[in-house]
């Protein structure tokens, strides 16, 4: 009987020291919940809840990524654009001085003088092509951010030394952006003219070649000659096309013709205006007899704009006023700059606009980010986080029943058939 009481006591004894191990257990892991304000410690808490919760901090740890990423190109982009407002300002200021140097009245220390005036901003404009980040990468020289990408040699010509890529930075889960433009698309590449010349046999003749249609079939580098036959008012002229005469509607005229006489004068005296093969040229004045005007014209060209800049420095500096033909041929390689620094400009503000439109998008999808941002902020929480309320009262419930359990078995083991006797 003894044996039997011995086994029965030691029984009774682990039972309700393991009963009360499981009470203090979950009276601590409650006061755990509480400390660290969440219903998940473990995945064993809520394996489904806890696996949806991961997938949840994974995705607002990519979304906090990609706001860091679009917050670093919103910062190449501001530089971008402010860099091309200053490039814009400074090359119209150089069509200003073109146009002022067209108006008639410099002469040619004054063309001079303006051309430093250009040669300085020339230096300023490729200082600015070659405009660094904060982190010390050229903006514009594409992926070779290293590189410097415009070099002038001491003549003043500039030559690109980047590539044509662009950083593409992740800026959010489903769009790459272009951080960064290449500076071959956008002072490279630029359609323009080049000027058409003149040589005439005497100097005061007013001449005006503009070119209407590039596209024509028959446009390029011709050489246009008048020949003036009579005396002015009452002359008459042929046309001439590399050395062969043409009509007026640019036609040969077959060498067994006669040739074909036009009038100079008439209802407009004293001048004339053809408009053949895309270019439309005008020629007034008292002529002579034997009298002749060549014009050759220009032609298309494609090339970056400090080359333009450049042409205009060679202009303006080589000018002979005292020459009619030079004064003709100012004007003319003028209106020709004019038209190229206009599609520069044009080039170089639809960057402008393409970085603008980028940092609105960037705007939007910051926006959208933050928004993402709280619903995964929300989602988390609504998946971890402690009803205070139900835990409380969990708590004082737990802690109730476990100081029953170590009074019961205070009790019980005090328990004795000696105290019966």
């Amino acid at each position: 009987m003894a044996f039997m009481a011995r086994i029965s006591n030691n029984m009774m004894y682990g039972q309700n020291m393991k009963r009360l191990s499981t009470l203090q257990a979950q009276l601590n892991k409650t006061q755990q919940h509480i400390s660290a304000n969440t219903r998940i410690l473990t995945p064993a808490d809520d394996p489904v809840g806890a696996a949806r919760a991961l997938d949840l901090k994974q995705g607002k740890s990519m979304n906090t990524q990609f706001a860091s990423n679009r917050g670093n190109a919103q910062d190449a982009l501001n530089m971008q654009e402010s860099t091309l407002n200053s490039f814009v300002s400074r090359l119209q200021d150089v069509r200003t001085l073109l146009v002022a140097a067209g108006n008639g009245i410099y002469d040619e220390e004054s063309l001079r003088v303006t051309a430093e005036e250009i040669t300085a901003i020339r230096d300023e404009l490729v200082g600015y092509a070659n405009t660094r980040d904060a982190y010390g990468n050229y903006l514009f020289s594409g992926n070779k951010v290293a590189i410097e990408p415009f070099d002038m040699s001491v003549t003043g010509q500039v030559t690109y030394q980047g590539d044509d890529g662009q950083l593409m930075i992740q800026v959010d889960a489903a769009r790459y952006m272009a951080a960064t433009n290449s500076g071959s698309g956008i002072f490279m590449g630029i359609h323009g003219m080049s000027a058409s010349t003149v040589e005439m046999t005497r100097n005061d003749l007013t001449i005006d070649v503009k070119t209407t249609n590039a596209d024509d079939p028959d446009f390029g580098v011709h050489e246009y000659e008048v020949i003036f036959d009579g005396n002015s008012p009452a002359s008459t002229y042929t046309l001439w096309r590399d050395g062969v005469q043409i009509d007026e509607d640019g036609n040969d005229v077959v060498p067994s013709d006669p040739t074909i006489n036009y009038e100079y004068s008439g209802s407009t005296q004293n001048k004339m205006e053809l408009e053949i093969d895309g270019v439309r040229f005008s020629i007034s004045g008292e002529v002579s007899d034997g009298d002749s005007v060549k014009i050759t014209t220009g032609e298309p060209v494609r090339t970056d704009v400090f080359a333009y800049i450049n042409e205009a420095i060679t202009l303006l500096n080589n000018t002979n006023l005292k020459s009619n033909d030079d004064g003709t041929n100012l004007a003319l390689g003028l209106e020709a700059l004019l038209g190229n620094v206009d599609s520069a400009l044009d080039q170089i503000i639809t960057a402008q606009s393409s970085t603008g439109t980028r940092l609105k998008e960037l705007d939007a999808l910051e926006l959208s980010g933050q928004d993402k941002d709280l619903q995964y902020t929300e989602s988390i929480s609504d998946i971890e986080d402690l009803d205070y309320y139900e835990a409380i009262s969990n708590l004082y419930m737990q802690q109730m029943t476990l100081e029953a359990a170590q009074k019961t078995f205070m009790m019980i083991n005090g328990m004795s058939l000696f105290n019966m006797m």
